[in-house]
């Protein structure tokens, strides 16, 4: 226990004079008593008291100003609270960017919610993580190795939403390639880095896989770990896919894409694969569309999922005063009804 203001406890010397005082103030009571002769005879209009209470009433006194003395002084106690140190995590996003991902069956587009997708983890970012960028078609490509101001990843969302005639393709194997190799040129570059750290990835993508390409990529995800969890794009009534389009993402499209007959092509929500990839790899698969859906999946991702790495003690000060304060009246009170 602490005590923020000592210097109250100075009031404490007043309780013995005032309690010589209080012992003359009954001597001379019991003097007048046995001066007045038979006090029987007072008992019918006054209310008397055995001097063995008036002692006790003056002890009560006394108490009730060594708990408001006390009181005074600000007593506090201090507690050790512990705090749960979460473990760091490198979040990998692997977006993709084929010519599907910009269809409009979504608002604005598919590739548009992912993106804003991806800005709820930003903003919810622990400062000890780190956010990497990989995108992919038919080949994926590094954006932004890991970074502790993942701000940077929105520049490159801009260039994405820039592009006016996206590449073909949707190799999922290779997206989860790219996110490995990602890791390992961050150990290459700096040994040790990931000692210590989650990893974890985050595929946003409409499903369209046309590689079949998973089967060692995800040997090698299970082997290390890491954990895959995907968010799926698109409806089941689908839309038109652009090939071409005047201003980018929310441009006019100029060109869909068409099947052989002429025919545009619709391109429909696929989810097998998204399952599969995050069932074998210990994961989560998210419909992109479904609020509640993505935000316990951000919870799980950034929280719950999260190993705990070590406790730290933090001292937390509990102020006692009020009970100091409370036990005086208390006493007062019992005092003056004796």
């Amino acid at each position: 226990m602490e005590f923020a203001r000592q210097e109250y406890f100075w009031l404490l010397l007043a309780i013995p004079p005032t309690m010589f005082l209080w012992g003359i103030g009954m001597t001379y009571q019991r003097r007048m008593r046995i001066r007045f002769g038979n006090i029987a005879n007072l008992e019918a209009i006054s209310r008397i008291s055995s001097s063995g209470l008036g002692w006790v009433r003056g002890a009560l006194f006394a108490v009730s100003l060594i708990f408001m003395t006390v009181g005074l002084a600000y007593p506090r106690m201090v507690l050790r609270e512990l705090h749960a140190i979460p473990t760091p995590t490198d979040l990998v996003f692997l977006l993709d960017i084929s010519p599907s991902m910009y269809a409009r069956d979504m608002s604005p587009s598919r590739l548009g919610r992912a993106e804003a997708i991806i800005q709820k983890f930003i903003l919810l970012k622990q400062p000890q993580d780190r956010y990497g960028l990989v995108v992919f078609n038919w080949n994926s490509a590094v954006l932004s190795y890991l970074t502790s101001d993942p701000q940077d990843i929105l520049v490159y969302f801009d260039y994405l939403n820039r592009q006016d005639q996206p590449e073909t393709g949707t190799n999922m194997g290779s997206a989860l390639t790219g996110g490995l190799r990602l890791l390992a040129a961050e150990e290459k570059f700096e040994a040790g880095s990931l000692k210590g750290r989650r990893s974890a990835f985050v595929l946003l993508s409409d499903g369209d896989d046309t590689a079949s390409q998973l089967e060692k990529p995800l040997i090698a995800l299970a082997k290390a770990g890491t954990k895959v969890y995907t968010f799926g794009f698109g409806t089941s009534n689908g839309a038109f896919v652009p090939l071409v389009m005047r201003g980018g993402l929310g441009g006019e499209v100029d060109q869909y894409l068409t099947e052989e007959g002429g025919a545009r092509l619709t391109s429909r929500a696929q989810a097998k694969t998204l399952r599969e990839i995050a069932e074998r790899s210990g994961g989560r698969f998210v419909r992109g569309e479904n609020d509640r859906q993505v935000d316990e999946a951000l919870s799980e991702i950034l929280t719950q999922a999260r190993p705990v790495a070590g406790y730290r003690a933090n001292p937390v000060r509990k102020d006692l005063y009020l009970y100091f304060l409370v036990a005086a009246f208390a006493c007062l009170i019992a005092g003056i009804c004796l």
